[in-house]
């Protein structure tokens, strides 16, 4: 087997063990974004040289001392709102495409810290919105990669790296990594520092990870979690050693499933789901239906009227100075942000306060809450007749939005192929800060479903 197609936790164990350096491993994923990047477009910036001097590094640290970081070794995509010293971080905008920061994200002085090594910076949609990417869905091109951690999806789906940061606002972890086939995890709000990202909503943003296994998401999250003085949002609650976690359920898990859901999605979505559901009652689990708390199109109206007024305040100024370099989306969101009066938006905010304790309240009575990831596979990134389509053409939120609302943690695990071709996936809601059960529960998911998928691109 390639190296570049070793999962993060395989590949670490093996470079532990000696079996290829480092500098194997890099060039190994170098030569893959070679061969694929003119097709797919996943990068805005690849350090080659960079990386190989650092897995050079890596590799003199395997030889003279006893122990190394649990990422040692491994290459990883920083998506491009993450702050890179000495490395461009656009943000997927025309404004900032020369901006070089002159200090590292926490969470990329993390991931550095455990020997992680960047390969490079990943495509954004601009400003984490949802004007559409240049990338590619590796599975179909024609057919969004979903936004806006398009590039971090579509380089680990397509093995160019084992892992990519990601953000989420609204959907922006799980659809893609529905999307591309790949584990996308957005933990609770809180459990991640945003010091050093380029936000969008301060009161909604949540980092995450783009991974191929539940295992590798629990790898990562055990070395990026944990309070960060820098940023006064991050919980002080200790960090549990996560990989030890995703063994330990001692009997099948109970799953919530939420009807709702399955209501709005297309019919092979919801033929998808009841064999999921079957299988997972087959295996033992207790898989029992609920009701979605609280009135969903209202969750959703809140949220865009936070996540609006919020973006408009972060580029007040620069959008003063700098309105026509924005693309239309995003001049839409900022305009309309901008209108929403303060009782509209204290108004939202006790809807989700009220939302955030009924949603707590139904994970807790579960071990996971269960949901399809999306309501379709990837849609068309024009319309059969060649129009554009009048909607954001990174996919539809409101499946994943209410947990980025209410705060909560969620996993997407692929589950399937459709009928046209494109990867299904479920996703699995925990209770706050409550990752090392969910991390639980999505590792029996992934065994008994038994799902790998590799986009068709040889």
């Amino acid at each position: 087997m390639e190296p570049f197609m070793l999962s993060a936790a395989d590949a670490a164990e093996r470079l532990r063990r000696r079996e290829f350096s480092p500098v194997t491993l890099v060039e190994s994923c170098l030569t893959r974004i070679k061969t694929l990047e003119p097709k797919l477009r996943a990068w805005v910036t690849v350090d080659a040289e960079g990386a190989l001097e650092a897995a050079f590094r890596r590799a003199k640290d395997l030889e003279s001392k006893g122990s190394v970081g649990a990422l040692h070794g491994i290459p990883v995509g920083i998506k491009d709102l993450f702050y890179t010293a000495g490395m461009r971080t656009t943000a997927g905008s025309k404004i900032c495409a020369e901006f070089v920061p002159a200090w590292d994200a926490t969470l990329v002085t993390r991931l550095k810290d455990a020997g992680a090594i960047v390969l490079g910076k990943t495509v954004t949609t601009e400003w984490a919105a949802s004007d559409p990417p240049p990338t590619r869905n590796p599975w179909n091109p024609a057919h969004t990669p979903g936004g806006s951690s398009s590039g971090s999806a579509v380089a680990v789906a397509a093995r160019m790296c084992p892992a990519a940061t990601g953000t989420q606002t609204a959907g922006s972890i799980v659809r893609p990594a529905a999307y591309n086939g790949v584990v996308g995890l957005k933990p609770t709000y809180g459990r991640l520092s945003r010091r050093g990202i380029v936000p969008q909503s301060w009161s909604i943003d949540t980092p995450g990870i783009l991974v191929r296994t539940v295992e590798d998401a629990a790898l990562l999250l055990e070395v990026l979690a944990g309070h960060d003085p820098e940023d006064a949002s991050t919980s002080v609650r200790p960090v549990p050693a996560y990989r030890q976690h995703i063994n330990g359920l001692r009997r099948p898990p109970r799953l919530g499933l939420i009807r709702q859901f399955l209501e709005h999605s297309a019919e092979q979505v919801q033929m998808h789901m009841d064999g999921v559901a079957q299988r997972f009652r087959e295996a033992g689990a207790d898989v029992r239906a609920v009701t979605f708390p609280g009135d969903l199109a209202l969750v959703l109206a809140a949220h865009w009227t936070i996540m609006k007024a919020d973006f408009a305040a972060v580029h007040q100024k620069l959008f003063r100075e700098h309105s026509q370099e924005y693309g239309p989306h995003v001049r839409g969101l900022i305009e309309t942000g901008m209108l929403i009066p303060g009782v509209a938006y204290i108004q939202s905010l006790r809807i989700r306060n009220r939302f955030r304790r009924q949603a707590e309240a139904l994970a807790d009575s579960v071990d996971a809450l269960l949901a399809p990831a999306t309501g379709v596979t990837a849609p068309r990134i024009e319309s059969p007749a060649g129009e554009a389509l009048a909607l954001p053409r990174t996919g539809d939120h409101a499946f994943q939005m209410p947990w980025s609302f209410a705060g909560l943690p969620v996993i997407g695990l692929p589950s399937g192929i459709g009928g046209d071709g494109l990867p299904l996936a479920i996703q699995l809601i925990g209770a706050p800060f409550a990752e090392e059960k969910l991390l639980a529960v999505a590792r029996w998911c992934e065994m008994t479903l038994n799902v790998k998928l590799l986009p068709p691109l040889e």
